[in-house]
């Protein structure tokens, strides 16, 4: 028998090793982007707990709520119509008491930033790249309408997630609203306060 010179491969051993490594790697990148989506998440859910505790914080300090306080307290702000609504806009540039809630907590120094800042710049922004708001929305018959926390622009699976964490997982009930259906790319969420 003769043996042919210049034959190389790789055997089959050899192959399933590379294989193995590959895949490994792999499972550190997806574990590695699940530990980010995590973190991302739980900064949104204490970020919504935060701005919610301010916001009531603010209540109790003033018996009256942010943005649609009557009094100007010396803050240049402007002053609200004190109805318990907070109307306004709040995009792309948010204007009235939604623009005046934002300033007014901060001003109170209930939340960072700089108490100045208007317009885009004055809505703090959350982990997916988005902004958050504060508005008010009909959550239905059963609650009514109400003031909210708005964060724009948050995946599906994420906007599920909180729904499930702070109410009853279905996008069109309860304090925890979806614009979309969480099966859909991005949402807004509405978390009421």
């Amino acid at each position: 028998m003769k043996k042919e010179l210049g034959e190389k491969g790789f055997t089959l051993i050899e192959l399933s090793i590379v294989m193995i490594i590959i895949g490994l790697l792999i499972g550190a990148v997806l574990k590695g982007q699940a530990m980010i989506d995590d973190a991302k998440n739980k900064r949104l859910m204490n970020d919504l707990q935060g701005i919610s505790a301010a916001y009531f914080t603010y209540y109790d300090r003033y018996n009256t709520l942010p943005g649609d306080d009557t009094s100007a307290r010396g803050w240049g702000i402007g002053t609200g119509d004190g109805d318990g609504l907070i109307e306004g806009t709040i995009g792309p540039v948010p204007a009235g008491e939604s623009q005046r809630a934002w300033r007014a907590l901060r001003n109170a120094g209930l939340l960072a930033g700089d108490p100045a800042t208007t317009g885009a710049a004055a809505l703090p922004s959350h982990p997916f790249n988005g902004r958050y708001g504060v508005l008010n929305r009909n959550f239905g018959t059963a609650i009514g309408t109400r003031n909210f926390i708005q964060a724009t622009g948050i995946p599906g699976r994420i906007a599920e997630i909180v729904d499930i964490k702070f109410d009853d997982g279905v996008y069109t009930s309860g304090t925890v609203q979806a614009s979309a259906a969480y099966t859909t790319a991005t949402v807004d969420l509405y978390y009421g306060l």
